[in-house]
Formats: structure tokens, sequence, C-alpha cells
């Protein structure tokens, strides 16, 4: 695998037009990349991407899923010859809606052919938005989507929407799915990520027999085999650049380097405003305790300081002249707006695997995108 570290002008010079599908330099042309139907390779913000996109009704927002560390997106659609039905993209279909799943480059044994160890947050999140921005002009679909961050993505929320906005769109919700949050050090046992040859963070030897381990539950959940553990471990997985990993590591000189300063800029930590409406998806299963234990109270902070900047401090003289009685109605209301916002998915980090799970998701996301409005609207109506 050829290691490259390409900004947006030095993908210029190697010829590669935005938009374009990607080649890989010429020493990495070694064999065609193995695609799975559906499936395109394509180039986003100076660095190749691949999108599997899927029409739908019309009027209803795309709904785009974001992969999470080291795993392609190929987890929310699965293998060509696998039962779709078990899938999340089967369910987003039968209910209407127009989808879209990102997959960032990673070391994934057949489909990129080069390492970009220092593509950053920022990168897949203007990637992101550059691909989805296209997507839904093309296909005239409305301008706000909803979003699924699965796992690490919960990461993208902030900067994502913010790349989207200056394309003229946004996020109408992020869902994050058993995902890290922008907060600092919530994911401590991502310090010990390695560094391959490529420059890329090694998932095995890191968290890989965690990822077969959450497989093997819903696996058994579903009374069959949902997805091949070695498919999954041979097709969907491989080194990631460490920068997108909840651990504020940074590639440099070959080695991976602490830079919180520097992860909290560019995952927007403190930057309540600027993120989109939230809402959560996640489990309660011992094998992902950190999720099942923290999820409601990590996001919780954000999805109830978003909608407070959003819809009360940014209106202080309505909040001044609100009455006792509307003021104690406000209190009571948003104090329960993180657990509304907020569902527990029988399951695991995988919750979304296997036929029950995937439709579950998919009914939990309309209920949660209902929920957001209804919210929205009884804040709005408190303040007024």
């Amino acid at each position: 695998m050829a290691v490259l570290d390409l900004n947006r002008r030095q993908v210029a010079t190697l010829g590669i037009a935005l938009g374009a599908t990607w080649r890989a330099p010429a020493e990495a042309q070694t064999r065609s990349p193995m695609l799975y139907p559906g499936e395109e390779l394509t180039e986003a913000a100076g660095y190749p991407a691949l999108v599997r996109f899927e029409p739908g009704r019309k009027g209803l927002p795309l709904v785009v899923f974001v992969t999470g560390g080291g795993v392609l997106g190929r987890i929310a659609y699965g293998p060509p010859g696998g039962r779709a039905a078990d899938f999340l993209c089967h369910w987003l279909h039968e209910d209407g809606f127009p989808s879209l799943v990102l997959s960032y480059p990673i070391d994934s044994r057949g489909v990129f052919d080069a390492a970009f160890p220092q593509f950053s947050v920022t990168d897949w999140a203007e990637q992101s938005a550059e691909i989805i921005a296209r997507y839904i002009n093309r296909s005239g679909l409305p301008a706000n989507a909803i979003v699924l961050g699965w796992s690490m993505a919960g990461r993208i929320a902030e900067p994502l929407h913010a790349a989207l906005r200056g394309r003229g769109k946004g996020i109408q919700l992020f869902i994050a799915m058993a995902a890290a949050t922008a907060l600092p050090n919530t994911l401590p046992g991502l310090d010990h990520l390695k560094p391959a040859k490529s420059g890329l963070a090694a998932i095995r030897g890191a968290y890989l027999d965690w990822l077969l381990h959450c497989l093997a539950d819903q696996n058994a959940a579903a009374g069959h085999v949902v997805l091949d553990a070695d498919v999954f471990a041979r097709e969907m997985t491989g080194d990631f650049p460490v920068g997108l990993a909840a651990s504020a590591m940074r590639y440099r000189d070959e080695a991976f380097v602490p830079d919180p300063a520097a992860d909290a800029r560019e995952v927007g930590t403190a930057q309540y405003r600027a993120f989109p409406p939230l809402a959560l998806m996640t489990h309660a299963s011992a094998i992902d305790a950190r999720h099942a234990l923290t999820d409601r109270s990590t996001w919780g902070v954000y999805i109830t300081q978003q909608l407070c900047e959003g819809f009360v401090f940014s209106q202080p003289d309505k909040l001044a002249a609100l009455s006792a009685e509307t003021w104690a109605a406000l209190v009571e209301h948003v104090r329960t707006v993180a657990a509304r916002l907020s569902a527990t998915l029988p399951g695991n980090h995988m919750f979304f695997l296997g036929e029950t799970g995937a439709r579950r998701t998919v009914q939990t996301l309309k209920l949660l995108r209902q929920t957001a409005a209804d919210v929205a609207g009884e804040i709005s109506h408190l303040m007024d």
C-alpha cells in the first residue's frame, strides 16, 4: 500500500479532478479495486472515498451513514450474497428514505491503494460534506440531511454541520449511534493505538478482537450468521488515520503524538451553538460497557447545550421577559429533553445488525426525528 499525504493542491497536480472517480498513483495501480454492487470510488476534498447511494421517495431527506474507526460503511448494507433485510440500508429503503453511506480512506485490503496517515477530522468533515452536497444537488433532495454517526463518527457532528452550511446545506438531525462525543478523554483505551508501517493506526492488537466479539454477539442474537467474521475482518476493516480517533493523537514524524488542543478545535468541543440538532441511539450491553454506561450523560450535555444555545440563550430579551410560571415550565421542559431524545436499543455496539436490530433502528430514527421537531416547537412556544 502506497503511503501518501496529499492536500487538495497536490492532488490536483496529480491530475485528479474534483468529483472524478479516484485513481491510485501509478506505482500503486497493481489491481482493480474490489467493489460491491452499487459502490463507487470517488474523490472529494482532495481524498478518495467509497460511497453507496440509493434513491428514495420524493420529499424525504437524505439519510447519511458515516462509519466509525477502521470499519467501512459496508456494515450498513452488507456484502454481496448477504441477506439484505439484516442490514440498515434495506429498512431505510423500505421506508422510502434515500440513503448515502460514506467511507473515508482506510487500509481496506482491496478498496483504497494509498494511505493518508495525516487525514484529519477536518478533512473527514469537508470530504463528507462535499459528497453529501453533491448527491443532494444531483437528486434534488431537501437541503438538510439526517446523519447517522456511528462509533467514532460522533466526533464529526460539529465540523460536518459547519462544512455543510458552507455549501448551503445542513443537518436536520444528527443521531449519534453508540458514538464518541467531542468531550476529551472519554475513550482512554484508544491512547494505546500504535502506527502500522503505513502510518495508519493499527486495529489489530488494538480493538479488532472486540469488534469481532460484538459481531459474534449480534449473530447469536439473530439466530444466524448476519455477517461472517472473516468477511467482516477481510473486506470491511482496516487501519485508519489516528487523527479521527477519540484519543487526541496526531501522526507526526512517523509517530503518534498527543495534541489535545488541536483536537478540541477540530471537533468543536466547546462550540455548543455550532452543533446541529442532536439525538442518541445507544445500548445496554456489557460488551461495550463505556458506551452503555456513559452515552446518555455525555451526549446529554451536547443535546441540552445545543438546544439551550439555539432556542434560549440566543434570545436574552425574551428570556428576561418570561413570567415565573413560564420560566418554571421551561426549566422542567429542558430537564427532560435529553432523555426524550435518547433511545436505548437491544444489542451491542453493532445494535443495527440483524433484521430485528436494523428495522428497529429505522423505526427509532423516525421516532427521534419527530421528537426533535416536537421539542424544538415546544421550546420555541415557551420562549414566545
